[in-house]
């Protein structure tokens, strides 16, 4: 006779684990804890549930801890199937799980009489699951911050002994996945506020995903079918926030939030802990972070790589912190040989995003300590500031023999915003023949006046050891009569003095480096015309 029985899930309680990550993108060699199943469970009935906050079955996680634990509970869809008498698995029907609650009962049917203790399978709320299938999926999705509720549909998955009591059987899971807990920051607190994390990416050197069999004693060691190396966790915005500028209304249009927020400088679950589950074993895994910012539309990927040979054991939660904050650079554009630059001392009014204009409080004058200095060739900049800017012949040598290479990958921030573009040239150090005194020609166009060069710009990327050799321009762009254009196209000064002609806006033209995609020059521009500052090798940073 088939009899149907109550499988009792004790699940309040705490699942403690110990950090996997102590420091950045490090893993730490001391594991985790897995959960206590050694204590006697009592029918629940009758227990209460303080008494049993150290015990965590499944299936959804919360409360989780920084280098402490977590507590996991059961969902509303979740079912187990137990091996009865007739050694078949028997699907759960019926149970109690009407929301996110720490314990369920299951109703199974099939036939219980043969013996005190039984087989229990969890094996998730994916589709396609089955009773000794688990399926670990690339594609997993959290909805907010320090939540699991998604990882019973994405690969969690658990076993255990059920043991009768009295006219029912109780158990605690084991589960049979290994997780991971990112926790990412900014340090820069300006570009923290306006930048979310929209998805990580997690890459192995073999596979972390796919179809397994589960086993009592655990995931079969490779998966049976669609194995992956990777998986992609998208980690969903909510509510709106500043997307782009918009000149003509003179505000920002309001965009939903495109991920989650980065407004910590500190390690911190509640503000972006994003859980993925991943097959246990021996891996080597490198992270893309996909950060975006609403306002530039700019979304890149900071590439973070794990310890090598890293051993992920089942039932066990690993903290991964990542700093992701980008080279930032300063907010400081100066007119050619300018004693002070383009919006000292009216700094609360300068436009800080693409397209913002001030059209009072920029400098007008030639009186203005802001203004440019009508030096001509061949002077040169004598401002502190600007007397080690490189001079026409060293703009020269960087466009004709330092290897240009356009850049939209690499991630930068200016005035608390992220942004993409730049280019490469090779170090002074690293070309043949450069020399300050004269250019690639052998002339020294600080006497020779106005050349107007054209160089050949390389849409080919470097690869991560060629730029050792190399170093980075970004596309700070520029201010022209109060207005910010910054993100397509670099400007930086020379500091060679320039010529007279009552064509150019304030009467001078001086020489500078300028470059955007498939373009780059050493062209003469407007004195009035605020741009960046630089040195041999290096633009200044904060």
């Amino acid at each position: 006779m088939k009899t149907k029985i109550y499988l009792n899930l004790l699940a309040a309680g705490m699942l403690a684990f110990m950090a996997s990550c102590a420091g950045d993108e490090n893993i730490d060699r001391n594991k985790g804890k897995e959960t206590d199943n050694s204590s006697a469970l009592t029918s629940f009935s009758s227990v209460s549930p303080n008494r049993l906050m150290k015990y965590t079955p499944r299936t959804s996680m919360g409360g989780h801890d920084y280098l402490a634990g977590s507590r996991f509970y059961w969902e509303p869809g979740d079912n187990i199937y137990v091996k009865d008498d007739n050694n078949a698995l028997q699907k759960s029907g019926e149970n109690n799980i009407s929301a996110t609650q720490p314990r369920a009962r299951f109703k199974v049917p099939g036939a219980y009489t043969a013996q005190n203790t039984y087989e229990v399978y969890y094996t998730g709320a994916a589709a396609g699951a089955t009773s000794d299938k688990v399926i670990i999926s690339t594609s997993q999705t959290q909805t907010s911050p320090n939540t699991a509720k998604h990882i019973g549909g994405v690969g969690d998955c658990g076993t255990s002994t059920a043991t009768r009591v009295g006219d029912h059987f109780e158990f605690m899971l084991n589960h049979k996945a290994a997780y991971l807990c990112f926790l990412p920051r900014v340090t820069n607190a300006e570009l923290g506020k306006n930048v979310f994390l929209t998805k990580i990416v997690v890459k192995s050197d073999n596979a972390i995903a796919g179809d397994y069999t589960l086993l009592m004693g655990g995931l079969s060691s490779a998966p049976t079918a669609n194995a992956a190396t990777e998986i992609t966790l998208t980690t969903q915005g909510t509510g709106m926030v500043n997307g782009p500028w918009h000149d003509s209304s003179n505000s920002y249009v309001q965009v939903p939030a495109p991920g989650f927020p980065l407004s910590t400088t500190i390690t911190k679950l509640a503000t972006n802990a994003a859980y993925m589950v991943i097959a246990p074993g021996t891996h080597s895994l490198t992270v893309d972070y996909y950060i975006k910012d609403p306002v530039t539309q700019v979304e890149g990927a900071i590439t973070k790589t794990l310890p090598v040979n890293q051993l992920f054991e089942a039932n066990k939660v690993y903290d991964i912190t990542a700093n992701l904050t980008p080279t930032d650079y300063d907010d400081k554009y100066y007119m050619w040989d300018s004693p002070q630059h383009y919006w000292q001392g009216y700094e609360q009014y300068q436009p800080k995003v693409h397209r913002q204009i001030d059209i009072t409080h920029y400098p007008k004058v030639s009186t203005d300590p802001r203004w440019f200095t009508p030096r001509l060739a061949p002077d040169y900049a004598h401002n502190p500031h600007m007397m080690h800017c490189p001079n026409v012949n060293s703009i020269l040598w960087y466009i004709q023999n330092g290897d240009p290479h356009w850049d939209n990958k690499t991630l930068w921030s200016t005035m608390g915003h992220l942004y993409c573009k730049g280019i490469w040239m090779k170090k002074s150090t690293n070309i043949p023949g450069y020399d300050w005194e004269k250019a690639p020609d052998g002339q020294d166009w600080r006497i020779v006046q106005y050349p107007t060069v054209v160089g050949n710009l390389s849409n080919v990327p470097l690869t991560d050891s060629e730029k050792d050799s190399y170093f980075y321009l970004p596309c700070l762009g520029r201010y022209m009569h109060g207005e910010l254009v910054v993100g397509d196209y670099g400007l930086y000064w020379s500091n060679t003095a320039g010529l007279a002609d009552p064509t150019a806006d304030g009467g001078y033209w001086f020489p500078s480096l300028y470059f955007y995609e498939n373009y780059i020059t050493l062209h003469y521009d407007n004195g009035t015309r605020a741009q960046k500052i630089w040195r041999e090798d290096m633009v200044p940073t904060k």
